[in-house]
């Protein structure tokens, strides 16, 4: 019975125990900052942060070349696409013409087919003896 109220009185009394005990990091002093503006005004420091810079430079003009080589095929690309594009919608739409234009002369050769067919229960022979409509001679 004791042994838990020690356990959880424990654990509660623990997280106080750590927050009281950190202490807040040093600061640097006066003469750590010289040291470091020291060493970075020294001359083989500025001459070896020239180099660097030098060495980016060169690397981010390369960089840009191939980037503009890249954005100009991309831009290639996107041109022949929507030229693609365009074409198969001059062809979808030349279809659509041609289809309606076969779908109509159908429509007539049966239109004619019927009459045909009427005239001929009606009793004319020739209309009998002719063939069926063509739809393609209504194109």
């Amino acid at each position: 019975m004791f042994r838990p109220i020690l356990i959880g009185a424990a654990l509660i009394a623990a997280p106080v125990f750590a927050q009281t005990t950190a202490s807040a990091p040093a600061a640097p002093t006066a003469a750590q900052r010289d040291d470091a503006v020291a060493a970075e005004t020294a001359p083989e420091v500025v001459a070896a942060n020239r180099e660097v810079g030098a060495v980016a430079q060169f690397d981010n003009g390369a960089v840009t070349a191939v980037n503009a080589a890249n954005q100009a095929r991309y831009q290639a690309d996107v041109r022949r696409y929507r030229a693609a594009m365009r074409a198969h919608r001059r062809t979808i739409a030349a279809d659509a013409a041609l289809q309606a234009d076969r779908e109509r002369a159908y429509a007539m050769a049966m239109s004619d087919w019927r009459d045909q067919v009427a005239a001929c229960k009606r009793g004319r022979t020739r209309a009998c003896r002719m063939p069926s409509p063509n739809p393609a001679n209504y194109m």
